[in-house]
C-alpha cells in the first residue's frame, strides 16, 4: 500500500514539474518536444513504443505535451482561441468523435492506433499557433531554423551514407543504387531548407558559404531520390523566383550563371560522379512512367478509397468512419494507408473532414497574402518575406498531395502563419521603429526642458 502512494506521489510530482517548465518556458519545450521527436524518429530510436492498452510511441508523447503548452499559453496570455486556429480545432473534433464511435464499434487498440495520424499531422500546427505570443519570428528567422534543421538532416543523410550511421532496414531496396538515406518528410525538410537558403541569399547580403550550401541541399536533394520531394521543391523555389524576378534580376541571372558554371566545373572535374548522378536522376523518371510505379499505386489507391466513402453511409461520408475500421476491412492495404493529406482525411473523416482541411490552408494563405496588400508604413525590406512564406505554403501544399505529412510538416504550417502573422513587420523594424520612438521622445523632452518662454 505504501509503495503505491509513493509511486503516484512520484508521479504527481513529476506532472507538476512538467507542467511548471511548460508554464515558464513554453517556447522552448515546444522547440525541444519538436526536435526531440524528430531526431529519435529520423534515427529509428523508440519505434516499438510501449503498450498501454494502446500503441504508445514518441510521437504520440511530443503530441500531447504540444497540445499542453498551447492551452497553457492561452490561460497564461489570456487570450481566445485564435480565428485561424478554428480549422484545426474542428479537425481534432473529428479525431475525438470518430476515435469515440471506433472504441464502441472496433475497441481501444484499434481506434487509437487509427486516430493517431490527423491528430500528429495538426495538434503542432495548432500548438504552434497557439504559442504565438511567446514567438518573435519574421521570415528571415524562420528561414534560419528551416536551415539550421536542414544541416542536421544533411549530416544524418552523409553519416547513413558514409556507413557511420545504420541504414534503416525499409530504406533499402535493390531498385536504387545510392539508398535512399532518408523517409520523405526528412528529405522534404531538406528541401525546404535549399528553399530558405537561396531566399537568405536574396534578401541578405550574398556570400560564398550561402551559395555553397544551396548547392550542397540541391545535391542532397537529388540525391534522396524522392520524386515528390523534387517536384514540391521546384514549386516553392520557382514560386520564390517569379515573386521576386521583377526587384532582383540581378540576383536570378547571377543564380543560374553560378549554377551554370558549377555545373560545367563539376562535369569537367567529376565526369563520373555527373554521370552517375544523370543515370539516378533518369532511372527515377523512367520508374514514375512505368505502369507499376508508386504513382499509379497511389492513384488506385485515392479512386478505391473515394468510391468507397461515397457509397457508404451518410454519416459516415460525412464526417468519416468510426476510428479503426481500417483493421476490420477486407480493403487494400494502399486504400487504408493513404498516401495523400487530402484523400486520407476525406476518407477517414468524410466530405467534412476534407472542406475543413482545404479552408484551413486556405485561412493559411489569406494570412500568408495578406503583408502584400498591407501595411503601407512598413520598411522597404520587409516586402521580401513575403515571397518565402508563400513559397513555403506552396511547397507544402504540393508535397501533401503524395503524402500525408507528419509532426515536421505540421510544425511548417504553423510558423508560417506565425510569421505572417507578427503585425506585418519583421523582428528588425519593430526594434528599428521602438529605437526610432524612443530617440523622438528623448528629443521632445530635450525640447521642453530647455525653451525659454516667449516674451510678451
Amino acid at each position: 500500500m505504501f509503495s503505491v502512494v509513493q509511486n503516484l506521489a512520484l508521479v504527481a510530482v513529476g506532472i507538476l514539474c512538467c507542467l511548471s517548465l511548460i508554464w515558464r518556458w513554453p517556447g522552448w519545450i515546444a522547440f525541444v518536444t519538436i526536435s526531440a521527436a524528430a531526431l529519435l524518429d529520423c534515427l529509428q530510436i523508440g519505434t516499438s513504443g510501449v503498450t498501454l492498452g494502446i500503441n504508445l510511441y514518441v510521437d504520440d508523447a511530443a503530441v500531447a505535451i504540444l497540445l499542453l503548452a498551447g492551452l497553457l499559453v492561452l490561460l497564461r496570455y489570456h487570450r481566445g482561441l485564435p480565428g485561424d486556429a478554428i480549422p484545426c480545432a474542428v479537425l481534432l473534433a473529428l479525431v475525438a468523435l470518430n476515435f469515440g464511435r471506433g472504441v464502441g464499434a472496433f475497441g481501444l487498440k484499434a481506434a487509437g492506433n487509427s486516430a493517431r495520424n490527423l491528430a500528429e499531422f495538426t495538434v503542432p500546427a495548432a500548438a504552434v499557433m497557439l504559442l504565438q505570443p511567446v514567438f518573435q519570428l519574421d521570415a528571415r528567422r524562420l528561414a534560419r531554423w528551416l536551415g539550421w534543421a536542414g544541416y542536421a538532416l544533411s549530416a544524418i543523410a552523409i553519416l547513413r551514407w558514409a556507413g557511420v550511421l545504420s541504414m534503416p532496414a525499409q530504406l533499402e531496396t535493390s531498385f536504387r543504387d545510392v539508398v535512399r538515406a532518408l523517409p520523405a518528410d526528412y528529405a522534404f525538410m531538406v528541401g525546404l531548407a535549399l528553399i530558405a537558403v537561396v531566399y537568405l541569399q536574396f534578401a541578405d547580403r550574398s556570400t560564398p558559404w550561402g551559395w555553397l550550401t544551396a548547392a550542397v541541399f540541391s545535391v542532397l536533394t537529388i540525391l534522396l531520390q524522392h520524386r515528390s520531394v523534387w517536384v514540391a521543391t521546384a514549386a516553392g523555389v520557382g514560386w520564390l523566383s517569379v515573386r521576386t524576378a521583377r526587384s532582383s534580376v540581378l540576383f536570378w541571372l547571377a543564380l543560374a550563371a553560378v549554377g551554370a558554371g558549377a555545373g560545367s566545373v563539376a562535369a569537367l572535374a567529376f565526369p563520373q560522379i555527373v554521370e552517375k548522378v544523370e543515370l539516378l536522376v533518369a532511372a527515377n523518371v523512367q520508374e514514375a512512367q512505368g505502369e507499376k510505379s508508386t504513382w499509379a499505386w497511389r492513384v488506385q489507391s485515392y479512386q478505391e478509397a473515394t468510391d468507397r466513402l461515397l457509397t457508404s453511409g451518410t454519416t459516415d461520408m460525412l464526417i468519416g468512419p468510426p476510428a479503426g475500421w481500417a483493421a476490420n476491412s477486407n480493403a487494400s492495404f494502399a486504400s487504408t494507408h493513404i498516401h495523400s493529406r487530402y484523400i486520407d482525411t476525406l476518407a477517414f473523416y468524410g466530405i467534412l473532414g476534407f472542406a475543413v482541411l482545404l479552408l484551413w490552408f486556405g485561412v493559411i494563405a489569406r494570412r500568408v497574402l495578406r503583408p502584400v496588400r498591407s501595411a503601407p508604413g512598413r520598411h522597404a525590406r520587409d516586402h521580401a518575406g513575403a515571397p518565402l512564406l508563400e513559397a513555403l505554403l506552396l511547397s507544402e501544399i504540393v508535397y501533401l498531395v503524395p503524402y500525408f505529412g507528419g509532426i515536421l510538416q505540421g510544425t511548417v504550417l504553423g510558423l508560417v502563419w506565425v510569421a505572417a502573422n507578427q503585425s506585418h513587420f519583421s523582428i528588425a523594424t519593430k526594434r528599428t521603429m521602438s529605437t526610432r520612438y524612443v530617440l523622438r521622445r528623448r528629443s521632445e523632452a530635450a525640447t521642453r526642458t530647455y525653451a525659454r518662454p516667449t516674451e510678451a
